[in-house]
């Protein structure tokens, strides 16, 4: 299946949609990864100024939104692939479908206390 194949919406079922939003996640985890080290290697002067600068631009408030979608695809990832490695060794199989719901919902509490901590820390 092309990449193009994750976005058919004919035929396919909710654990498909995990795996393909899995699969996405995973490669915005990469390329955020690659641009994280790419970031940090340019902070290599010996003032510092360089480094405050830059996190000034990313601690501000504009950055935060970048960041909570950050976060949602870390706590994603993490979670699903969780319920697909229990899936693989064939634990709680037959529940399937509860344990998708149970997943989805540890993501959304995860999610949205990360994203309170988060607010609260940028002064909101």
């Amino acid at each position: 299946m092309s990449v193009s194949g994750w976005f058919r919406f004919k035929g396919r079922s909710l654990f498909s949609w995990a795996f393909t939003f899995q699969r996405l996640t995973g490669v915005v985890l990469l390329i955020y990864l690659l641009a994280h080290l790419t970031y940090l290697s340019t902070l290599l002067d010996k003032t510092g100024l360089t480094y405050e600068s830059m996190i000034a631009i990313t601690v501000s408030r504009q950055f935060l939104v970048f960041d909570l979608l950050l976060v949602l695809c870390g706590v994603f990832h993490g979670v699903n692939g969780f319920r697909i490695i229990l899936h693989e060794f064939g634990i709680a199989y037959e529940n399937r479908k509860p344990l998708l719901a149970i997943f989805t919902i540890i993501t959304v509490v995860v999610w949205l206390y990360a994203s309170y901590i988060m607010y609260s820390l940028t002064g909101g």
